[in-house]
């Protein structure tokens, strides 16, 4: 519970010396972004396994995964306005993509274009970063890390 409340913290209200969290902590939005690429990926291979076996736990496994990225989004959004919360969920869903396709052309030996999904991947960090209200004058490099 000190985490969530801590998160409140991160974005938009004073830093609490208590906390482990501080203002718009970085290595705590990297942290946050890892989560969410994992838990929209989760949620695509639920729906793969639904896809391919016909078997509906995985159509309730993907709904428990849903909820949690939801859970999670929640708290990490709760300033943002209009679609921008939806947005997030699309940037980390392509970067996801953009990374897997980056190692795939590392794989066969392809380094320009791996480059260029790297390059995506980053832009699409950086405008994840932007959503939550990060920008070159309030970005605090020290975490709790």
């Amino acid at each position: 519970m000190p985490v969530v409340l801590g998160i409140d913290k991160m974005f938009g209200k004073k830093e609490n010396k208590q906390m482990k969290i501080v203002e718009k902590d970085v290595g705590f939005a990297e942290d946050a972004w890892e989560f969410l690429k994992h838990a929209v990926a989760d949620e695509g291979h639920c729906l793969g396994s639904y896809v391919s076996t016909g078997d509906v736990k995985y159509l309730r496994e993907l709904e428990k995964a849903r909820e949690l990225r939801t859970e999670v989004m929640d708290i990490l959004a709760k300033e943002i306005v209009a679609q921008e919360w939806c947005r997030i969920k699309h940037i980390v869903g392509k970067s996801i993509t953009a990374q897997e396709l980056c190692t795939r052309y590392l794989s066969v030996g392809n380094l320009e274009m791996a480059k260029k999904f790297a390059d995506y991947q980053k832009e699409l960090y950086l405008s994840y970063l932007k959503i939550l209200g990060f920008t070159k004058e309030n970005l605090n490099y020290s975490t709790s890390a």
